[in-house]
């Protein structure tokens, strides 16, 4: 959720989509561009000087990434700069946890 999702009412915010989270994280491309924004906001044309990849192939991973909740983007002095959306981020590590915790409730149960 971005900080204008906070201030909307419940019913009008953007619901995180676990299985389209996951999906957007199985493609290796996108893991790079990721860390990449991790550490720093970029456009599109700095994404495709540090990774290697067709300006085409970059906007399409984003576009990936963007419905999928992990990254959003503002536009500054006539470029679309990209960030990572810490708060799916957290949304998605507190649901793994939450997976993780009834794991390991009954993966100490005998089967038989």
């Amino acid at each position: 959720m971005s900080a204008s999702d906070v201030d909307r009412p419940p019913a009008q915010r953007p619901e995180l989509d676990d299985l389209a989270v996951l999906n957007a994280l199985a493609e290796p491309r996108r893991i790079e561009l990721l860390r990449l924004l991790t550490d720093q906001q970029l456009c599109t044309r700095d994404l495709v000087a540090a990774t290697g990849m067709a300006q085409p192939l970059v906007s399409h991973h984003l576009r990936v990434l963007r419905q999928a909740l992990l990254v959003d983007s503002t536009v500054c002095a006539n470029l679309r700069v990209y960030r990572v959306r810490a708060d799916t981020l957290r949304v998605l590590g507190s649901r793994l946890d939450q997976m993780a915790a009834r794991a390991a409730v009954t993966s100490g149960v005998q089967p038989c």
